[in-house]
């Protein structure tokens, strides 16, 4: 019979337990994993790494709530009389299950949803996996004896069965489809017709409707599959009122060797004045193809997420009706209202601290206050960054070099590149700054051209929002758009002023000792040649017909060669070296 001690020693290790949990929770609530920033989706090993960590993240659910019903069978027991005619692991198991769900309440918050409910499986597992081994270790000195080879054969069972389910949805050659082919023309036409419907155009109480036909599809699939990796491709096949999705993405496994996970997925999307409605009728990865009471809860489990998702709501929201016909979509949609962080939830975080905005806005105002000084006299580019970086210097003497010249860039991004990057900051721009100041620093030249300062800089605040990849993808569109018959025409002299500003802010942020080195270099006195080579010879003005004719277009052969040799040049600017 147990002792008070032992009884109150039972509950209280209980309820400190059932506290670290809600601990815990409120943690994980503040940093949910379950949230995947949709730019991430170009990068492979981004995606898997996600996978992973919801599969990280599944296993620490199950794990955390074993002790919690263990301990609390122990609790339990120790009061026994209290629950006299009643098995012990009744009460254990509704006592247990209890908490978890409480714990889990504090974590998700009120008020409940499908898909939260179904998120309790793993806990309530873990707990009840808890109970069973409080269960066994109450039967004595034998039945622990035999606990820990039970659990281990039990273990072995389930990491076989995950493993085989890996195996199997993992393969060695990709679906037999053909993507849709991406041109200039096809990217300029979708950018243009998606601009054209645009919902910042409208106000409240209209609505557009945009129709994309299944190629338009799979061309706007192609090309963002395209970025990060050639392993990746998809394609959809519209039916009246149903959607096929096959897709095939390239992983990088063991020795270097490329295995494709393999998805195939049929069903019925339908939105009507922001309720959506999911069905999936068919989900096939790899080689497992999901039973059809999988389906139907995996349908239920995304539309309750979907439907409750802060991020996708207010989109959900604004669609007043989308449908599916032969061989097109049709969605009619007003102006979503978005929450704060949308584009955070969308590309991911900024990564700018509320210390390096600070540092941003203080950057601002002393560029604006070099350009008000003289408001006849135009600075040029490196007096511009010669300002930036000398500020930048001063300030990493309590603080981080890095955040520093990312301020720096970030304000040289605003100012002398495009007012729109600080969209993706947060106001750093006071009405009382002077606007004759700004016009006068938005028209700063760059060897003689203020189109290249224009790229240079905004390439180098796009890398520090986002990565390389990004940039240089935003550089290129805009070459592609220019090159249409109402363009300027694709200009490799400007690719080159995006590349040479994406590679300045890699190595100007790239750790503490090059940013202080950068900032030595550039405020001690900036020279053009040592950051921006000479880009005048390279051709530009080329319309759609020369880039495809003359080049072989984006990715050909010619296009190559002089892509190369813009990295060439780049590379051998002294800037862009380490010192010896």
């Amino acid at each position: 019979m147990p002792s008070a001690a032992g009884k109150h020693a039972g509950w209280i290790a209980l309820t400190l337990y059932t506290l670290f949990l809600a601990y815990l929770a409120l943690r994980h609530s503040k940093a949910d994993m379950t949230n995947f920033p949709l730019w991430h989706l170009r990068d492979s090993r981004q995606f898997l790494a996600w996978i992973l960590g919801l599969a990280r993240g599944g296993l620490a659910d199950f794990a955390y709530f074993i002790p919690l019903g263990f301990i609390t069978t122990l609790a339990v027991s120790s009061s026994s009389r209290r629950f006299r005619g009643f098995p012990v692991h009744l009460p254990a198991i509704g006592a247990a299950s209890t908490l978890t769900v409480l714990v889990r309440a504090v974590e998700i918050g009120w008020p409940w949803h499908f898909a939260a409910a179904v998120g309790l499986t793993l806990p309530l597992g873990g707990c009840l996996f808890g109970v069973w081994i409080g269960m066994t270790w109450l039967r004595g000195r034998l039945a622990r004896l035999w606990l820990l080879p039970k659990i281990a054969v039990l273990a072995l069972l389930i990491v076989s069965f995950i493993g085989i389910i890996l195996w199997l949805s993992v393969q060695e050659a990709p679906l037999p489809f053909e993507a849709a082919r991406v041109t200039s023309a096809e990217k300029r036409r979708l950018t243009y017709l998606i601009r054209s419907k645009s919902p910042r155009s409208l106000t409240e109480g209209q609505t557009h409707t945009l129709r994309l036909s299944e190629h338009d599809l799979n061309v706007l699939l192609a090309w963002g599959l395209s970025l990060g990796s050639p392993d990746r491709k998809a394609k959809v096949s519209l039916e009246p009122d149903s959607a096929l999705l096959v897709a095939s993405i390239g992983l990088t496994l063991g020795a270097g060797t490329t295995h494709y996970l393999n998805l195939m997925a049929a069903g019925i999307p339908e939105i009507q004045n922001g309720a959506l409605n999911l069905c999936v009728e068919q989900l096939q990865i790899g080689a497992v193809k999901a039973p059809r009471w999988l389906c139907n809860l995996l349908s239920s489990v995304v539309t309750s997420r979907l439907r409750h998702d802060p991020s996708s709501k207010p989109f959900l929201d604004a669609i007043q009706a989308a449908t599916i016909g032969p061989e097109s979509i049709e969605v009619t949609y007003g102006r979503p209202h978005l929450p704060p962080g949308f584009r955070e939830d969308l590309f991911g975080p900024t990564n700018a601290s509320q210390d390096v905005l600070a540092s941003v806005q203080a950057q601002v105002e002393r560029l604006l206050a070099v350009a008000s000084r003289s408001p006849d006299k135009q600075p040029s580019f490196g007096e511009c960054f010669e300002t930036v970086f000398a500020l930048a210097r001063e300030r990493s003497v309590e603080s981080d070099p890095v955040n520093q010249n990312r301020a720096g860039i970030f304000a040289l991004g605003i100012l002398l590149g495009h007012p729109r990057v600080e969209e993706f900051l947060g106001p750093v721009i006071k009405d009382l700054y002077s606007r004759d100041a700004q016009r006068l620093l938005a028209r700063v030249p760059l060897r003689g051209r203020s189109d290249w300062t224009k790229h240079f800089c905004v390439s180098a605040a796009m890398t520090l929002l986002s990565d390389e990849l990004v940039s240089d993808a935003a550089g290129l569109l805009k070459e592609e758009l220019d090159a249409g018959i109402d363009g300027s025409g694709f200009s490799f002299t400007d690719l080159l002023a995006d590349r040479a500003g994406t590679t300045f802010a890699i190595w100007a942020t790239r750790d503490e000792a090059s940013a202080r080195a950068m900032q030595e270099r550039i405020s001690s006195g900036f020279q053009v040649e040592d950051f921006f080579p000479p880009a005048s010879d390279l051709p530009e003005g080329i319309s759609d017909a020369q880039l495809q004719l003359r080049y072989g277009g984006v990715g050909g052969e010619q296009y190559g060669r002089l892509v190369e040799e813009i990295e060439r040049r780049i590379t051998a600017c002294a800037a862009y070296h380490r010192p010896r």
